[in-house]
């Protein structure tokens, strides 16, 4: 069971809601959105409009595809976005730092009219290259602010996301013992621990949490060693936000019978472990970004993306609850009082997460 916008426990009827005010869907009840994810497959797909004309959108990421996380759902935001618009498509990955401004120059120079890039690092490439390319619509996903008039930049709050499911390990953990792995210790990274961190002491003061972190975005295996070394420690759930290295993560959990919270939907590869989806909604994302640019939006704007307009979304899988080891599952299924107030308070502004971008 996967909603985008509540957060959904998959136990026979208990479902939460968030009321979460959306242009796309703020009037929706649980009912209707349980009836959009059933919708026959067959049923016929709306039209193309005729915002997009000969537009072609491009789409560079410095990750490769593959990882089941943030480039596969960005790319699945395109084709989407394409199927929906009509507009053309072109996909290039970007793997050597030292060839990203070669590469995004001559991107830029085959004609696109939007060019879409993934991460810091070629953000940072943009701020040099965008200036030469004034007639084309640039966007930067999880990047530093721009100061070019030609680009848009688009975060996420994830670490909203990272408190509740903080509040969520609380109430599942044994040992009184979590553990973080990422990709860098970066800014965001360092949030992400720490509002997870919060949040499970907002449920339990004498929770431990540890963080530790892979050799970059695409290290499964270097993850799952990192993963096996937390659990043998005694952590029994982990929040991982490695990218690609969060396969890694979840084998681990499987092989530990510990838990996992994840940011992408891996519960196939862990049907008893993956316990919390805290999805970042990376396909919207693409779609409200290249649809913001098609309508005719503003440039050289920076939006953060959250639980608030609903590009952050919580589930927990019916597999976990299905397949957890002894009363995991029924006590998550215990647990969704508590989460779902952490969600409302969280919603209605009663509950503000702070952001704590370093070590502490």
């Amino acid at each position: 069971m996967r909603f985008i916008r509540p957060i959904a426990i998959g136990v026979a009827a208990v479902t939460l809601v968030a009321a979460c005010g959306s242009e796309r869907d703020e009037n929706t009840s649980t009912a209707d959105t349980e009836a959009e994810a059933t919708t026959p497959a067959d049923e016929t797909d709306p039209p193309p409009t005729d915002a997009a004309g000969d537009v072609t959108v491009a789409f560079m990421s410095n990750q490769a595809a593959g990882d089941m996380g943030p480039v596969d759902g960005m790319i699945a935001g395109l084709e989407a976005s394409a199927a929906a618009n009509g507009h053309d498509t072109q996909i290039v990955e970007a793997l050597d730092p030292a060839a990203f401004e070669t590469q995004l120059r001559a991107l830029a120079d085959s004609g696109p009219e939007i060019i879409i890039t993934t991460f810091f690092d070629l953000g940072a490439t943009l701020e040099i290259v965008a200036p030469d390319y004034e007639d084309i619509s640039f966007i930067s996903v999880v990047a530093a602010p721009s100061e070019q008039p030609n680009v848009n930049v688009v975060d996420f709050e994830f670490y909203k996301g990272a408190y509740i499911g903080g509040v969520y390990a609380a109430a599942l953990t044994d040992t009184n013992q979590l553990g973080y792995i990422g990709g860098a210790p970066l800014p965001f990274a360092w949030a992400d621990f720490n509002a997870f961190t919060d949040g499970a002491r907002s449920v339990n003061p004498d929770i431990e949490t540890t963080a530790t972190f892979a050799d970059g975005f695409e290290d499964p295996a270097g993850a799952r060693e990192l993963a096996s070394g937390l659990y043998a420690d005694g952590a029994d759930v982990i929040l991982t936000g490695a990218a690609a290295g969060d396969l890694g993560t979840v084998e681990a959990a499987v092989e530990n019978d510990a838990m996992v919270v994840v940011s992408s939907d891996l519960t196939e590869l862990g049907p008893g472990s993956v316990s919390i989806i805290i999805a970042l909604e990376w396909a919207d994302l693409i779609q409200n970004e290249i649809g913001h640019v098609l309508d005719g939006g503003d440039l050289g704007r920076y939006r953060l993306a959250g639980p608030e307009s609903g590009e952050v979304s919580l589930t927990v899988p019916d597999s976990f609850i299905d397949n957890a080891s002894g009363d995991r599952g029924e006590r998550a299924a215990a647990a969704a009082t508590e989460v779902q107030a952490t969600v409302d308070a969280l919603l209605d502004g009663s509950l503000v997460v702070e952001q704590v971008s370093e070590e502490r």
